[in-house]
């Protein structure tokens, strides 16, 4: 009798005793000092700063979620930047399939998917090309993990979503007055080299080098000499990573 009630007692629960909602789940990636240092940068309305340590956090254990969900609020609510929110609130979901928030976040997606689209009407084909280059990118992931016989269940689902990665932020114009000041810049500091890892694609590179997976284009744009396009990469490959200012 006792063991019936045990088993009734755990099919009420959402998927069976003893497994982690999410809430426990983001407790326990407090643990990691980057979280942690980023959750503080939060309280400071340091964004960016906050953003930098996250995406650190993400870059050296991918299968953490509180960071997906705080780059998330940020990108939604002070970035205005509703490709990356997207992008994080999904990535969340995946890896917190149990969160209590499910209903609030789905909610939030479909608030940034409106925002979206109401700046798609005005944008140009800059965010077209964006997304064809990131289903390149998933798709060219997605056999690299089945050819190397799978990966974790983080990995996995990491490429079922389109936005594999957040696209790179536009560079803000240079006026006139402010070429009239650069003065002769100091000679630029030897170049990197980094050799390709099974399911490394050239935003992972960047997110692990350079904190941001957003300056990907940097390292294609020094490695054109051996690359057909931004996809076109081989496990054992050595890329030139450039050494760029912060």
């Amino acid at each position: 009798m006792k063991k019936l009630l045990l088993f009734i007692t755990c099919a009420l629960l959402l998927t069976g005793c003893g497994q982690k909602n999410g809430a426990a789940l983001d407790t326990a990636d407090e643990k990691d000092s980057r979280v942690s240092q980023g959750l503080e940068l939060v309280q400071q309305k340091d964004w960016n700063g906050a953003i930098k340590l996250f995406n650190a956090a993400l870059a050296k254990n991918p299968e953490l979620g509180r960071p997906d969900l705080e780059l998330a609020m940020i990108y939604h609510q002070q970035k205005k930047n509703y490709v990356r929110a997207i992008y994080h609130y999904e990535r969340y979901l995946e890896k917190r399939p149990l969160t209590e928030k499910r209903a609030l976040i789905q909610e939030w997606i479909k608030q940034a998917k409106v925002s979206l689209a109401g700046e798609v009407g005005g944008a140009g084909g800059d965010l077209s090309e964006e997304l064809v280059r990131l289903t390149r990118e998933n798709n060219m992931l997605r056999k690299q993990l089945e050819a190397a016989g799978g990966g974790s269940a983080a990995e996995v689902s990491s490429v079922k979503t389109l936005l594999t990665e957040p696209p790179p932020a536009r560079p803000a114009p240079v006026t006139a007055q402010a070429v009239e000041k650069v003065q002769p810049a100091a000679a630029p500091k030897p170049a990197r080299t980094y050799q390709v890892r099974p399911g490394d694609t050239l935003s992972r590179i960047a997110g692990s080098v350079y904190g941001d997976a957003g300056k990907w284009r940097t390292i294609y744009d020094a490695n054109r000499g051996q690359m057909k396009n931004e996809t076109d990469i081989k496990v054992g490959q050595t890329l030139v990573i450039p050494n760029i200012g912060n």
